[in-house]
């Protein structure tokens, strides 16, 4: 167990990374497709809760558009392009990364002078390319000192070709990024604050949950973050609008983090709602109406053949509809029934634009643990949310960021 525990909490969020957030594609406030997995009260519910957000990202990109145009170069990393099954929550364009890994550089009060950039940039890369590489292939940590290392890391990065471009181009311009950033994060900073009223109670209700005693280490410690480094060490965590809903915990820091008295200095970004999601994912197995719910969905024997095709192999509808000797017409009936309390979900192919529709394990697991939690005691069911949040975030250490 670390010797000493330093938390400090910034007072607001890391304002160039929100402002690249805001301008950049983001497929639950730019794409309908996330209301429409769901209806009626989960619509209404899903609406509400996305209506700040949306109101602080539109007026955030109103406000910032003018200001960033000044800055032709970082206009060219804004990505406003929708991508199949990817968003903030599990893709981030390049800005993104390479102003994560400069936080404590761009927040500072002044450039460090040429040498030291120069060190900075190259670890940062360094960091963004292992955060990709490494949990794909064998390889070991990469080391960077010029374009040529990049290039030469860039052929295992599985990415496409206009990210890997991006990046590459992101090296080439680093010292041009680094100074028109530092010119842009003034405006930013002013623009953030003016428009953090849109989601000013959300952004409180966060604030003052991280700076209850004792809470963080508890929250951290239920998420699987295991404060065991050996020796003091401090955190510094910043709240995150954009990046609501997740708790990013940087440990590559250790490197660039560590002074002279062995102290390390690690950076957590604490989405803002992320303390509300913890507890409506598991209150949402107490729910008796959404259990009795999807319980009726699944009461019917036509649903249930459904659901026992599609375990076996994911099916467009014509052949859910022979399988089953059913019209197109009543088969779509019910998988809109089966949907709409998120027990399938539907996948695209590029073969001949089919719709495919597989059954949603997730969903399934969640009902099957609303029944369990009805014979079990207050105490057995806070136990069994630890365990499983420790199984689920230990499956995913090592990927740089942590997601609930």
């Amino acid at each position: 167990m670390a010797d000493k525990l330093n938390f400090s909490i910034s007072k607001e969020p890391y304002w160039l990374l929100e402002a690249m957030a805001c301008m950049n594609y983001v497929e639950w406030l730019d794409s309908d497709e996330w209301l429409n997995k769901s209806s009626g009260q989960v619509r209404r519910i899903k609406e509400e809760f996305l209506l700040p957000y949306r109101s602080y990202r539109g007026e955030m990109r109103a406000r910032l558009k003018p200001v960033l145009e000044q800055y032709p170069m970082l206009m060219n990393y804004v990505d406003n392009s929708p991508r199949k099954q990817v968003s903030l929550r599990t893709f981030n364009p390049p800005m993104i990364t390479f102003l994560e890994m400069m936080q404590h550089v761009l927040e500072a009060e002044e450039l460090p002078d040429e040498k030291e950039l120069e060190m900075e940039l190259n670890h940062a890369f360094e960091r963004i390319l292992d955060n990709e590489i490494i949990k794909k292939t064998d390889a070991g940590k990469t080391s960077i000192q010029n374009i040529q290392d990049v290039m030469a890391a860039l052929e295992n990065l599985d990415r496409e070709d206009a990210d890997k471009f991006k990046l590459l181009r992101l090296y080439s311009e680093r010292r041009e990024v680094i100074e028109q950033l530092w010119s842009f994060k003034g405006a930013c900073t002013e623009i953030g604050r003016s428009c953090l009223v849109l989601v000013r109670e959300r952004f409180d209700a966060c604030m003052e949950k991280l700076q209850e005693p004792g809470n963080l280490e508890s929250f951290l410690a239920k998420l699987g973050f295991q404060l065991q480094f050996g020796q003091e060490y401090s955190c510094r965590l910043t709240p995150a609008v954009m990046q609501c809903n997740e708790v990013m915990v940087h440990e590559d820091e250790i490197a660039s983090g560590a002074d002279d008295s062995g102290s390390i200095t690690r950076s957590i970004r604490f989405g803002i709602e992320v303390f509300q999601a913890y507890e409506m994912r598991y209150s949402d197995m107490l729910n008796d109406d959404r259990l009795l719910d999807r319980l009726k969905a699944l009461g019917d024997s036509t649903r249930l053949k459904i659901m026992h095709n599609l375990v076996e192999c994911p099916s467009y509808l014509q052949e859910l509809s022979k399988k089953l000797k059913l019209t197109p017409a009543t088969v779509l009936h019910h998988l809109g029934i089966l949907m709409s309390e998120g027990l399938i979900e539907i996948q695209m192919t590029g073969e001949k634009k089919r719709v495919y529709y597989q059954v949603n394990k997730q969903g399934l697991q969640e009902v099957s643990n609303g029944i369990m939690q009805l014979a079990m005691t207050r105490q057995e069911r806070e136990t069994q949310k630890i365990e499983q949040h420790m199984k689920e975030m230990q499956q995913n250490q090592g990927d740089g960021q942590w997601t609930i």
